[in-house]
């Protein structure tokens, strides 16, 4: 009980290992949850090509389909990776951002998820790769701090 209040209590519980790992975990996940809505943009692309959300960034439905699946399929593989993780966490969170713009009248429940993910993706900004990236193979102790 003494170990678990300790480690509860005790930010300096949560060593560069853990820390890591679970750095590791939640790259991983977030970025294979977000892959098959990228997937499925590219399943629709002639559709959406037509509409997509109404041009949300102003530079063309196309251009902003594109870079979505570029954001959704790339950088999020880029994140199972941990390479540039920052940039595509960068990149995947300005996505969420908009996607948050556009779903903000909507119930909570559809405004939600972009929202969930951003923050995510906030945290993986802020955080970097951790010791198992490929960014911390390429760069050394620099993407584990």
């Amino acid at each position: 009980m003494n170990r678990f209040r300790s480690w509860l209590l005790s930010e300096e519980s949560f060593d560069s290992e853990r820390r890591s790992i679970v750095l590791f975990a939640l790259r991983v996940f977030v970025a294979l949850v977000t892959i098959p809505y990228g997937i499925d943009k590219i399943a629709r692309y002639n559709a959406l090509a037509v509409d997509f959300f109404g041009d949300p960034i102003g530079i063309g439905m196309v251009p902003s389909l594109v870079l979505t699946i570029f954001a959704q399929v790339v950088c999020s593989s880029a994140l199972v990776l941990g390479l540039f993780t920052r940039a595509a966490a960068i990149v995947l969170a300005f996505n969420m951002l908009v996607a948050s713009r556009y779903h903000l009248f909507d119930d909570f429940a559809t405004l939600s998820l972009p929202l969930l993910f951003l923050g995510i993706y906030v945290v993986l900004m802020l955080f970097g790769g951790g010791r198992y990236s490929v960014d911390h193979a390429i760069f050394g102790r620099k993407a584990d701090k």
